[in-house]
């Protein structure tokens, strides 16, 4: 039965190349002092032993890690040791098992699923009892719009809610706010969806995996998508105004 502290090391050769993980016991010497010994592998010439967690392997292309890990001792950290004409060969041998298309289909999919959740989640407005929050999902946008129809007919107030508070009676004048807000709102996140799906349809394997809802726009499509929102703000203050 063997004794002692257990940890893992990696085991790197001279040029800091990553070999192996390899389990080291200290015990207690016969001299009182602690002695660590490495159990099931032996050191070659020029090996030595890093107190740190292994690098993460890549497993195909599109994945994250390293081809051939490299501990470096000025970052202390593992860095990628091959070149780049050895990663190139490297992938051609273990391509991507799915297809970029694939993966533009998924990441489409999850951009769709999170804008729709943002505008769902509603936003904050100014009314008479202070800021308050009102959700956007389909029912309440069709109750807002029903809302927002009596009131342009004439209403003066309508009965409505906030989130987490009971109903009230809503001046015209809070209503067409809370519905001027909810169409910012759903245009600025529908409008942004787009531009996402914009960059997806570009995207390289790897630039695909960074794109998330929420993500700043390159700079060309950040730019247009202002512009958008730009022209789309003065469209709603006219049709607030009328």
């Amino acid at each position: 039965m063997q004794n002692g502290t257990l940890r893992d090391c990696c085991a790197v050769d001279a040029g800091g190349l990553y070999r192996a993980l390899v389990t080291m016991q200290t015990e207690q010497g016969t001299d009182g002092e602690p002695k660590e010994n490495v159990l099931g592998y032996t050191l070659a010439e020029g090996e030595r032993l890093i107190d740190t967690a292994p690098p993460t392997k890549r497993l195909h292309a599109g994945t994250t890690g390293f081809v051939k890990p490299r501990w470096d001792e000025d970052a202390t950290a593992w860095v990628e040791g091959a070149t780049a004409e050895e990663l190139a060969a490297w992938e051609a041998e273990h391509p991507d098992p799915v297809t970029l298309e694939d993966k533009r289909a998924a990441k489409h999919a999850e951009i769709s699923a999170a804008s729709e959740a943002a505008i769902y989640a509603g936003m904050d407005v100014e009314t008479t009892q202070g800021t308050e929050h009102f959700s956007l999902t389909e029912k309440d946008q069709i109750n807002l719009t029903t809302a927002k129809d009596a009131v342009d007919k004439g209403a003066a107030a309508y009965p409505y809610h906030a989130d987490d508070v009971r109903c009230r009676i809503f001046t015209a004048e809070e209503i067409k706010a809370i519905a001027q807000a909810s169409v910012a709102h759903i245009i600025y996140h529908t409008t942004y969806c787009n531009h996402l799906f914009e960059w997806i349809r570009r995207a390289d394997a790897a630039e695909l995996a960074g794109i998330t809802y929420g993500a700043e726009l390159p700079d060309d499509l950040a730019a247009h998508m202002q512009e958008i929102l730009t022209q789309a703000g003065a469209v709603a203050e006219t049709e607030a105004v009328t």
